[in-house]
């Protein structure tokens, strides 16, 4: 029988235009370009699950049965508990339980806490920033397999999508990701674009929503953000980085990467024929577009599973 994962995959491989062999591994050379829809663990990202994640055929069941009996026992919480949601929180913390547990607590308390960011009732805001491109995801991954998340903060304009906008839309694309065991397993690369960055943008930048984010991305979200890199950064970013260096957890500081205007770095970790033309590489310039059929179907579900929590 499929599973659940397996049959969404196999959805999302029909919507997407022109990557109609999707599930295959393309090579150049000597190097794999694997896709973003990845059903089947290649035997590198099994390796890196056993090696850096401690997950083994043996420990996984386990690991389950102990996650799945403490938070049956957590007074109030409704969550979810099949194998691919409890296991983004496993592999996160790499396979300590008790961590986990308390990585799906802080994930629930956070959306508790900000409810009116995880407001759900309106799904329109967040497509329509999703179809003007200011963030979402490459089809095909980095070298090693990590998703290439795609950031043009200079695009996002505050007075038509506020910050909770670009929050919630930034929330839903990741837990669109971690539907994959490949994404869980090998994580994330973040490319920030400060092209077009304006003071309309650094206004944002206030404690609150610092706070926010670092909140959100260091302690209460199951994502395992391997490298940002953060390209042509002018002097508003800079004002603004120094802001949200300091906050950062030493571990986050030593993954950001400043490239300035020198965009070659890059392809160090992206093949060319992965990484968009205006990040000098040889793919198309980065749209949503060919993942609209997709997008349409699966944001409400994607939203509704931010419904799910802590009950009074």
């Amino acid at each position: 029988m499929m599973s659940s994962s397996s049959k969404m995959i196999e959805k999302l491989k029909q919507g997407i235009q022109g990557l109609e062999k999707v599930s295959e591994v393309k090579k150049d050379g000597t190097d794999e370009i694997l896709p973003y829809l990845m059903d089947d663990l290649t035997p590198a990202l099994i390796e890196e699950a056993r090696t850096t994640l401690k997950e083994t055929d043996e420990i996984r069941p386990k690991a389950l049965e102990e996650l799945r009996e403490l938070l049956k026992n957590e007074k109030n919480l409704i969550t979810p508990v099949d194998d691919i949601f409890l296991l983004s929180f496993l592999r996160a913390r790499k396979f300590n339980v008790k961590k986990a547990f308390k990585l799906i607590q802080n994930y629930w308390s956070f959306r508790n806490e900000y409810r009116h960011i995880y407001d759900t009732s309106e799904i329109q805001p967040v497509l329509d920033m999703l179809y003007r491109n200011c963030i979402g995801f490459l089809p095909y991954r980095d070298r090693q397999g990590r998703v290439v998340v795609i950031c043009k903060i200079g695009m996002w304009d505050p007075s038509v999508d506020t910050y909770e906008v670009l929050f919630r839309t930034a929330t839903a694309i990741l837990i669109f990701s971690m539907q994959l065991s490949a994404t869980q397993i090998a994580g994330y690369r973040v490319i920030f674009d400060t092209r077009g960055l304006s003071w309309k943008q650094l206004k944002m930048c206030t404690p609150s929503n610092i706070i926010l984010l670092i909140r959100s991305t260091q302690y209460c979200f199951p994502g395992r953000y391997k490298a940002f890199h953060v390209i042509a950064e002018s002097k508003l970013f800079q004002i603004g980085w120094a802001i949200v260096y300091p906050l950062l957890t030493a571990k986050l500081k030593k993954r950001f990467m400043l490239h300035g205007s020198d965009l070659s770095p890059l392809l160090d970790y992206i093949h060319p024929e992965v990484l968009p033309e205006e990040f000098g590489g040889k793919a198309a310039p980065f749209c949503n577009d060919s993942w609209k059929e997709i997008i349409d179907e699966n944001i409400e579900k994607v939203l509704d599973m931010l419904n799910y929590g802590y009950k009074d």
